[in-house]
């Protein structure tokens, strides 16, 4: 299996917990009245923006070459930890908004 394709799995695995907990982030929104509903849309809002971005970030390397999608590597990589950390912060809120 070539390297890209192995990259791409293994960012596939990385991800699929992050858009899970989004998902279950937005529902739990949508289910609930929140006292601070306007800042628990807006982190929704910049977390749909992330997963865009790192959605823009997969096609880019599905289309590149075998020898040229290094360089959308640490793009990627960096979409992944913002993302991350956009999600864990939002995760916090909502859990600490009880």
């Amino acid at each position: 299996m070539p390297i890209k394709d192995v990259y791409e799995e293994r960012v596939q695995a990385r991800i699929k917990p992050l858009y899970e907990s989004m998902d279950h982030h937005e529902a739990h929104l949508e289910s609930t009245e929140s006292t601070s509903m306007d800042s628990h849309l807006e982190a929704l809002r910049q977390l749909k923006e992330k997963r865009h971005q790192l959605n823009g970030l997969m096609k880019d390397l599905k289309e590149a070459s075998e020898h040229g999608w290094q360089h959308i590597r640490d793009g990627i990589d960096t979409a992944i930890e913002e993302l991350k950390h956009a999600v864990d912060a939002a995760r916090a809120k909502l859990h600490g908004e009880k």
